[in-house]
């Protein structure tokens, strides 16, 4: 097996270190193959893990042209005794490792950071890389509490500050010596991540508040479909993947078929196609590319995907989280009456693409009323949890998200909300 020089030690060949020093440049893999001299294809198929044994020269160009001798620093292995709650993941996350950087400085820089983005984005993953990153800086490490299986507000009765409070100093006040909770050190510094929390806006920012007032050096990273509040810490979006990081996620995903990855290679196209079709969100993609272990690629274009295509047996994702069609019913659950109301008359529109004269005239209303929700707040509402998107050509134009149309016009969906 190949070896890799970094920091004066010989190190086993891992396609992970290449990737994640590639991506830290913000390099494409043309880009690398470019400086390399080795081939587009053979990059790809080193990173995919298509090709197990490479060359030690293949590995020299590439080592060279990344300046790992240089390196500061190779990835670390991660210090469980100093992280509690779920793991980061193991491999690089895809796309711009700017974005990976510049949240990594927020969290650092702010006690209160809120990354929201729309459901399937890869805010957990993106979140916990990060924190991986920066909990060397802590102290006391890092600890991720997991929100998505807590009973929405809209159901339980009252702030659910208490039970996500509960959960926090589970871990958070724990005594180093019994392992039993207890009350806490104020100079605890610590990294909290409170993953999943667009269902508890009322109670995770009360609990953020008191966790920021009784541990004045610990910092908070919650994970949200949706802003929480404008009036503490810092708020970051996540957006879906640009169409080449986009590629490079189905590709990775299907690597561990061997024979479907060489057959993906072959008509990047189609998989391009694929990615516009699911607007770059990597939870979709990660559904399509495990649809295609079985079923080839053009079959599935040729059939949509369909809604029903695009789910997963994986359970350890929580149950909203397993499909499609779960994710957007998830979203339907935090609205209102009028809300899901208004998204049920826009998608009945004989029109693909609207604007607000459309959504006035849908309403009746020529301006919010006092008494109930207006035109304009419902719908940005419904932008904010990316049930309706704006054109990207024109911000004040719209269009459902992908599969919304479908979901609700499933038998019951939207009285089964209510329900």
């Amino acid at each position: 097996m190949g070896q890799i020089v970094l920091n004066g030690w010989r190190q086993p060949w891992d396609l992970r270190l290449i990737v994640e020093l590639r991506e830290r440049r913000g390099w494409t893999q043309e880009k690398l193959a470019e400086r390399s001299g080795l081939s587009v294809r053979t990059i790809r198929n080193l990173e995919l893990g298509i090709i197990q044994n490479p060359r030690q020269s293949s590995i020299d160009l590439l080592a060279h042209a990344l300046g790992m001798p240089g390196e500061r620093q190779a990835p670390g292995t991660l210090d469980r005794a100093r992280w509690r709650g779920p793991q980061p993941p193991g491999s690089p996350v895809v796309g711009n490792r700017s974005d990976h950087e510049v949240l990594a400085h927020t969290v650092r820089t702010n006690r209160l950071t809120t990354l929201f983005g729309a459901g399937g984005v890869g805010k957990t993953r993106f979140a916990l890389s990060v924190a991986a990153e920066v909990g060397p800086f802590f102290r006391h490490g890092v600890v991720v509490v997991e929100l998505g299986d807590l009973v929405p507000e809209t159901r339980a009765r009252g702030s659910r500050a208490a039970t996500v409070l509960h959960r926090v100093r589970q871990h958070l006040c724990r005594d180093a010596e019994s392992g039993t909770p207890g009350p806490g050190n104020p100079d605890t510094n610590a990294l909290v991540v409170l993953d999943n929390a667009e269902h508890l806006p009322d109670g995770v920012t009360a609990a953020a508040k008191e966790l920021l007032g009784t541990f004045p050096r610990t910092h908070v990273l919650v994970t949200t479909r949706r802003r929480l509040t404008e009036r503490m810490g810092v708020n970051r979006e996540i957006h879906p993947l640009a169409h080449e990081p986009a590629v490079e996620l189905v590709l990775r995903h299907v690597s561990s078929d061997a024979w479907a990855a060489v057959d993906l290679t072959k008509d990047v196209k189609l998989v391009t196609e694929l990615c516009r079709r699911l607007g770059g969100v990597p939870r979709y993609l990660e559904f399509a590319a495990e649809r295609m272990r079985a079923i080839p690629l053009r079959h599935l274009l040729t059939h949509g995907p369909g809604l029903e295509m695009l789910s997963s047996n994986d359970h350890a994702l929580l149950p909203h989280q397993r499909s499609v069609a779960d994710s957007i019913r998830w979203n339907l659950d935090l609205l209102s009456d009028e809300h899901r109301g208004l998204l049920a008359r826009i998608a009945a529109m004989p029109v693909h693409r609207f604007t607000m004269d459309h959504v006035v005239a849908l309403t009746g209303h020529q301006a919010p009323a006092s008494t109930t929700a207006g035109p304009f707040t419902l719908l940005s509402d419904l932008l904010e949890l990316s049930l309706i998107l704006t054109d990207p050509d024109d911000r004040y134009r719209y269009h459902l998200a992908p599969y919304v149309a479908e979901v609700i016009g499933q038998p019951g969906c939207l009285t089964d909300q209510t329900a």
